[in-house]
């Protein structure tokens, strides 16, 4: 019979094992992920999440800390003579191990110690992207914004380190360099990784309204019940204002993360996703691939949606996001070749591959004319085992590149701008004018103006966009403080 100091131990060695196994799987999945994420985990719908990553993480963080635990109890009466006046200290010493480690792999302290800060850095540099701000043209140009799942320039540069050997996505380096391409450096690069904008949600956010994602503990203004960051202004809504039709298509459910309720919100786009196309008859009802269906379907879908849009009375918006590329190592399908020897290089080929072929149809399109396309990785990759010997000293970066733009950029290379600095710049590739051609947190990189990170820098801005700020709580999250 054990006594209630051994039931406590018990139990403060479950939680101990639970933390441990936890930091294992976040290790083991995620090349890199902070204490944000995961609380942004937590307030949001995981409804769609892959079930590949769904059954690592129940195996890993489920089943195995209680078959430790079970272990350790029926091993705790060998030891029962040196423990037994001891099990408190001990378990309670193991949980505050397991805590610590999981600490410094999630780097709650930077978290704690940001969000005890308070900055009006975001008050201050913020433009409320009024419409009065913008002057479209009056022939309205189409959008395509596609959204391509953990794309980096990375993948094009060996100069990285293994296992980037060669240029594994040769189709979108060739369109960057023909097209309008935004870079860091003097040759193929792209935009700095911030807090804030470093999962998908996050990212899609920044770049379609110009804001960091700031996770506090207390909001809950995420997704739940249908409200998303409601004091943001996306384009989404500012193109609904001009009359435009939007669309967002997803390989996954929307419901993740809180998709559904931002473009909905923001934008009132109409949702292709996995739960709607089966709803509608066009995909089967017991069709699952990766995180819904995979990308080939998502071009297919892309077309068709595009061929109805085009013959509306109206400009349109169709922004798509792309899921093979999403870790761990990618989903391949049969048109992946078996180039590389690392899977996931052969699933970057693979989409760069199917980009092109998507874009080479559309400029075959009538509506190509007047159609502006946006090529943006949605952030850097996370698959931990595949960038694992990268040089720690290389500057990883997102892709872009813009087609068919009504604007000509005034400097492209050697530029320092993040992800959020994509909504002012794709408005201005749409021909819209700004005044003084800032928007939100960001920057029109068409323009010559210095971005806030050519400003600051970027140590300076990222710590100061993570610290507690009033104004991004009552203004942005619309929360009463």
């Amino acid at each position: 019979m054990y006594s209630k100091k051994e039931i406590a131990a018990a139990c403060i060695t479950f939680c101990a094992n639970l933390v441990l196994f936890l930091t294992i799987w976040i290790e083991h999945e995620y090349d890199r992920i902070h204490f944000d994420q995961i609380l942004f985990q937590l307030k949001t719908s995981t409804t769609g999440a892959q079930s590949a990553l769904l059954g690592s993480a129940i195996v890993v963080i489920g089943i195995l800390p209680v078959v430790l635990t079970i272990l350790e109890i029926r091993l705790y009466p060998v030891f029962a003579t040196f423990v037994r006046k001891r099990v408190l200290p001990l378990t309670s010493m193991m949980l505050a191990v397991t805590l610590f480690i999981f600490s410094a792999h999630t780097d709650i302290y930077a978290y704690v110690k940001s969000d005890s800060e308070k900055s009006d850095f975001i008050e201050t540099y913020y433009v409320d992207p009024d419409a009065s701000l913008l002057q479209f043209p009056e022939q309205k140009r189409n959008l395509i914004y596609i959204f391509l799942e953990s794309m980096e320039s990375t993948y094009a540069d060996p100069a990285a380190g293994d296992p980037v050997t060669t240029c594994f996505i040769p189709e979108l380096e060739a369109l960057a360099e023909e097209n309008v391409h935004f870079s860091n450096t003097g040759k193929l690069g792209g935009a700095l990784a911030f807090s804030g904008t470093n999962w998908t949600a996050a990212a899609m956010l920044a770049q379609t309204s110009g804001v960091t994602l700031k996770i506090s503990v207390d909001a809950d203004t995420y997704g739940s019940e249908d409200a998303f960051l409601p004091g943001v202004t996306s384009i989404g809504e500012l193109l609904e204002q001009q009359g435009y039709n939007q669309t967002l298509l997803l390989g996954s459910d929307a419901e993740f993360n809180g998709r559904r309720a931002y473009f909905k919100e923001h934008g009132n786009y109409d949702i292709l996703d996995t739960g709607s196309l089966k709803t509608a008859h066009r995909l089967e009802e017991d069709y699952n691939e990766w995180w819904g269906f995979e990308d080939e379907k998502l071009f297919a879908y892309a077309r068709e949606e595009l061929t109805r849009l085009a013959a509306e009375d109206a400009p349109f918006n169709l922004t798509m996001l792309t899921a093979d590329t999403h870790f761990p190592d990618g989903y391949q399908c049969h048109l992946c070749e078996e180039t590389y020897e690392e899977p996931y290089a052969n699933v970057l080929a693979c989409s760069s591959l199917q980009v092109k072929d998507f874009i080479s149809w559309i400029q075959e399109q009538p509506f190509y004319e007047n159609t502006t396309i946006v090529i943006s990785g949605d952030h850097l990759t996370m698959d931990a085992a595949f960038m694992n010997d990268i040089d720690p000293d290389y500057t990883r970066t997102v892709y872009n590149c813009i087609l068919n733009a009504a604007a000509e950029p005034v400097k492209e290379t050697n530029r320092q701008f993040g992800t959020f600095d994509m909504f002012p710049t794709t408005l201005a590739a749409l021909g819209v004018k700004i005044e003084g051609d800032r928007l939100a947190l960001g920057t029109n990189l068409f323009s010559g103006r210095d971005t806030l990170t050519e400003q600051f820098t970027y140590e300076y801005l990222d710590e100061e966009l993570q610290k507690q700020s009033d104004f991004y709580e009552q203004e942005l999250l619309m929360q009463p403080l």
